[in-house]
């Protein structure tokens, strides 16, 4: 065992076998579907999960409870960790990462909770790094001061099929602005200090893909990038998106991720993104 451990939420849809390979434990949010409860990743499933989205049933998210926290902390302490980096979803667009904060009171081990300013595998990039360096044996300050330098120079670029689920759960943000243009019209958006924000307006799906990889190519520049691909059950377009990004700019290390039940939610089906930040 670690002498540090990260833990993260449902909401940093890392791989599962990847979160189990490093050590990352994953505290999941309950998915609501009328008065039914599921948790994330422990009885339900992404496929499962946008299934019953296609099929019109409507979801809803909340977070953990502090008590949710705590005990996944008292028992990484049992099992002789000496510290916990605890990395979360934007404050700006849930509670969890409140409930961790208290629940970092509550217990004896040392944790430091972070507020990733992201969302999806923006969380997941930056809990990855953490955990390969806890396992390098990195120390504390040292892996903290890393982390602070993923989320000032991390990038997120997505697209949506509709803005209809980040509007009806509350997390449209900025991206208000887009609401009731055309229906062939793509909006690209951003996260932006913690909240979605808007980028540009593209005609047509493949208008709005073009316009991603050019705006990722002109971030990023010269530098080789990690890379993670996001989507929201849209595996064939993720894989040549893949394939565009590789063809375009530097590629350090590229990781592929499904949307979870917990971002799945806010975003919808069809959503694509990326995650990037110098490696």
């Amino acid at each position: 065992m670690a002498d540090i451990c990260v833990v993260t939420d449902s909401g940093a849809d890392i791989p599962k076998d990847l979160a189990s390979e490093l050590g990352i434990r994953v505290v999941p949010l309950t998915i609501h579907f009328g008065d039914e409860e599921r948790r994330d990743g422990v009885d339900l499933t992404p496929e499962e999960f946008f299934r019953r989205l296609r099929a019109g049933e409507l979801s809803r998210t909340t977070q953990p409870s502090p008590a949710e926290f705590e005990k996944v902390y008292r028992a990484l302490a049992e099992e002789g960790v000496g510290a916990i980096i605890s990395c979360h979803l934007s404050a700006e667009l849930s509670g969890t990462m409140q409930s961790a904060t208290l629940a970092a009171q509550m217990v004896d081990v040392p944790v430091h909770v972070v507020d990733t300013r992201s969302a999806s595998m923006g969380i997941g990039l930056i809990a990855i790094e953490a955990a390969r360096l806890a396992r390098r044996g990195a120390r504390v300050d040292e892996i903290l001061a890393r982390v602070r330098e993923i989320i000032a120079s991390q990038r997120v670029l997505f697209m949506v099929d509709t803005l209809e689920y980040l509007q009806r759960n509350g997390r449209i943000g900025k991206a208000q602005a887009f609401l009731g243009g055309l229906l062939s019209v793509k909006p690209l958006l951003t996260i932006d200090n913690g909240v979605v924000a808007p980028l540009e307006r593209a005609r047509g799906h493949a208008k709005a893909v073009s316009r991603l990889l050019e705006r990722m190519a002109e971030l990023a520049g010269d530098r080789p990038q990690r890379v993670a691909i996001m989507h929201g059950d849209a595996p064939a377009e993720a894989t040549a998106l893949a394939e565009q990004i590789r063809a375009r700019i530097r590629v350090d290390e590229l990781f592929m991720a499904m949307l979870g039940p917990t971002i799945g939610t806010h975003a919808g089906p069809g959503t694509l993104g990326v995650v990037f930040y110098p490696a």
